[in-house]
């Protein structure tokens, strides 16, 4: 993979989109995406950083070939990824869940078998 568009397509394929469908976020065509992929035409500075910030895909990996092809994503950011829409409410709960260290976890799973077994107090 030696050129952006090479390293795009293995993005676009890895996310199991189309041209046209990856072309939507970009504000291309899917034969725009084609050609650009292709080598024929090239992705614009900003079309590369909005694939980079959406998809969490390392910018040196996309525009050099260098490093790994994702960035490692916190779980803080993936609630917000995965629940965006929802209530303000909901996401800030999950997220403070998500930042929670295993002996937590283990608390709160105590505690929910317990108001399963017997209801809240």
């Amino acid at each position: 993979m030696d050129t952006i568009g090479e390293r795009v397509r293995v993005v676009r394929k890895q996310l199991g989109q189309t041209q046209v469908e990856f072309g939507q976020l970009l504000g291309l065509t899917g034969s725009g995406v084609a050609a650009a992929e292709a080598g024929k035409s090239r992705f614009t500075e900003a079309a590369i950083k909005l694939i980079c910030q959406t998809y969490h895909v390392n910018y040196l990996w996309l525009t050099e070939g260098k490093g790994e092809m994702l960035e490692a994503e916190t779980p803080a950011e993936m609630v917000e990824r995965l629940m965006a829409g929802e209530s303000p409410l909901a996401i800030s709960i999950m997220k403070a869940f998500a930042e929670l260290p295993m002996e937590e976890w283990l608390k709160l799973r105590k505690l929910i078998d317990e108001v399963k077994e017997n209801g809240l107090p």
